[in-house]
């Protein structure tokens, strides 16, 4: 029989008032919306954050086939627990298997087969050596990223390619204030896929004052949040100021991200402020 623990991935979600049919069961419909749902998070979790490392690999996934075996009823407000794996890699395809429970109980066990397609052509086309590479290491249970430090000049390209995407096409900042001497002479940090697709980046400036630096230009790919990559970046950047004898971390956080910096230990200073037209709090960490 299946089990959760047959599944290395799984998402939970709760059943809504609008899931549910005549029968006071969830319409069995849903439960592809529900496999949506969670295949996004699957994609997001293996290193294959969609649609970007689709695209990266020049190419996308479409379903060729589904199928649903219902075991028993979801109720409202039941608690689900989806599990997902990657079954096989044909030439040209991807099978996932996927299952729900809630409460132990098994509801639906399914598999969905998707083909990848080549963006120039349209066809069907055999799946990148990298898709295979990020659905084996997930499956292995070894990383799915690296993260690596270093100067401006090793790391401009990618650092460039997270911050053009967040900063300037997500948040509409104008790109000639994404720029400045401080990445010249910054540590720069960069997540990337296995694949090679940048998702993340963030960089400390040692300042002019003996012993102090500032962390900034924080930023992860919209569909790469929600992995743990900006808690990443900040604690490497937080060793490598640690590794240079640094006492004191400054940092202007966006509100938004105010709590990622709090878990930290940064604590706030002074009042909300605007900074390219987005409010802003001074934080500061003592190492």
């Amino acid at each position: 029989m299946t089990q959760p623990a047959d599944f290395r991935f799984h998402h939970r979600l709760r059943v809504r008032w609008v899931e549910v049919d005549a029968q006071q069961v969830v319409f069995n419909g849903h439960y592809l919306t529900y496999l949506d749902v969670a295949v996004t998070e699957f994609w997001r979790t293996v290193g294959l954050p969609y649609p970007d490392a689709m695209r990266h690999v020049g190419g996308d996934i479409f379903v060729r086939r589904n199928t649903l075996e219902y075991h028993a009823p979801a109720r409202l407000d039941d608690w689900l627990d989806i599990g997902m794996r990657c079954e096989r890699i044909g030439t040209s395809s991807i099978t996932l298997n996927w299952a729900v429970w809630s409460q132990g109980r098994l509801l639906v066990t399914g598999e969905v087969v998707y083909v990848f397609t080549d963006l120039a052509s349209g066809r069907s086309a055999p799946v990148p050596e990298a898709v295979r590479h990020q659905l084996d290491a997930h499956e292995q249970g070894t990383p799915v990223t690296q993260l690596v430090c270093g100067p401006w000049e090793a790391l401009a390209e990618a650092a460039r390619a997270v911050r053009l995407a967040v900063f300037v096409g997500e948040q509409g900042i104008p790109e000639s204030e994404e720029w400045d001497a401080d990445d010249a002479t910054a540590v720069h940090a960069v997540v990337r896929t296995l694949a090679g697709l940048p998702l993340a980046t963030g960089r400390l400036i040692l300042s002019g004052e003996a012993g102090h630096a500032r962390i900034g230009r924080m930023a992860v790919l919209r569909s790469a949040r929600g992995t743990g990559l900006g808690r990443a970046v900040l604690q490497a950047l937080i060793a490598q100021a640690r590794q240079r004898g640094v006492p004191h971390i400054g940092i202007h956080a966006q509100l938004s991200a105010m709590p990622l910096y709090a878990q930290a230990g940064f604590l706030p200073v002074g009042e909300v402020f605007d900074e390219v037209g987005i409010p802003h709090q001074r934080m500061t960490l003592a190492l």
